[in-house]
């Protein structure tokens, strides 16, 4: 089991309820809070740090004083701009040659973890640690089975979703039996979802999936029961995830809430041959 941990936290439950199950299975760990993004009062109990993103310099002494070996990222952060990021000099000389000049989220965070890398820190994923937030491949909720033309439309709209993730713009998407309907934006997926519940277009299919070619140890999907609860006021048939790529906030409520809702969640196997082609893998 890994252990000297730093919690680097961003927006969201994820990060406080990783905590929490840290705590339980006895690990060494220290939180440092993102100001601006995450409410260091939620840590109180914790060993905990508040810092701004610009305070690279000052974190990375914190992290060598605790002894910290393994780093892992967890909850939002959005882009900062030089005005809110007010860099110390550490900070200024690492990230400048790449966050400032409209680079992807991808390439940003691939910069930001070779920082924590040459300084000594390994940074590792969730599924490091637990499988305990991710779903395995099957179906879940109202349906058991999917119908063969419904599976043709999702097989369909998931490779072009795929596809599309390589922009680098977002994870998921909002479609028709016919049409991409909706794309998320930097805006997220809450903004995505209330485009579709105020739209008179028949929505479909909820696809969220983690980026072509993406680093699994940073920025994955995440669902969770507040999602499933705007969702359910669409006509959305189906909603598309990863499996063992999604991180399930409150599982077992989620699968009862597509139950009582009749809202099939599908957490799909997405497997890549060597010839380039993609399968997709539903049934258990």
């Amino acid at each position: 089991m890994l252990n000297n941990i730093a919690i680097i936290s961003g927006s969201g439950k994820l990060p406080f309820q990783i905590a929490n199950y840290f705590k339980k299975i006895k690990l060494k760990f220290i939180v440092i809070s993102i100001k601006g993004f995450s409410d260091v009062n939620l840590y109180k109990k914790f060993n905990v740090y508040s810092l701004r993103m610009g305070q690279g310099y000052k974190a990375i002494k914190i992290l060598k004083e605790n002894n910290i070996k393994n780093i892992i990222f967890l909850g939002g952060l959005d882009r900062p701009s030089l005005k809110t990021l007010r860099p110390d000099f550490w900070t200024f000389f690492k990230v400048f040659s790449f966050i400032f000049f409209k680079k992807t989220d991808d390439v940003i965070l691939r910069n930001v973890i070779s920082i924590f890398e040459n300084e000594g820190f390994k940074v590792i994923g969730l599924s490091n640690i637990t499988n305990k937030y991710f779903l395995k491949k099957g179906i879940y909720g109202y349906l058991k089975n999917v119908p063969n033309k419904d599976k043709f439309i999702i097989n369909k709209f998931l490779l072009k979703t795929l596809n599309w993730t390589i922009k680098d713009v977002g994870q998921c998407v909002i479609t028709s039996k016919n049409n991409i309907l909706f794309k998320e934006d930097r805006k997220g997926t809450d903004n995505l979802i209330n485009k579709s519940i105020k739209s008179s277009k028949n929505s479909y299919l909820f696809i969220k999936v983690k980026k072509l070619h993406q680093d699994t140890r940073v920025d994955l999907p995440t669902f969770g029961l507040d999602t499933l609860k705007k969702l359910v006021k669409t006509n959305i048939k189906y909603i598309i995830l990863n499996s063992d790529y999604t991180v399930i906030l409150d599982k077992q409520i989620v699968i009862n809430y597509l139950k009582k809702y009749k809202k099939t969640l599908l957490s799909v196997d997405i497997n890549h041959s060597n010839k380039g082609k993609i399968n997709f893998k539903y049934e258990k």
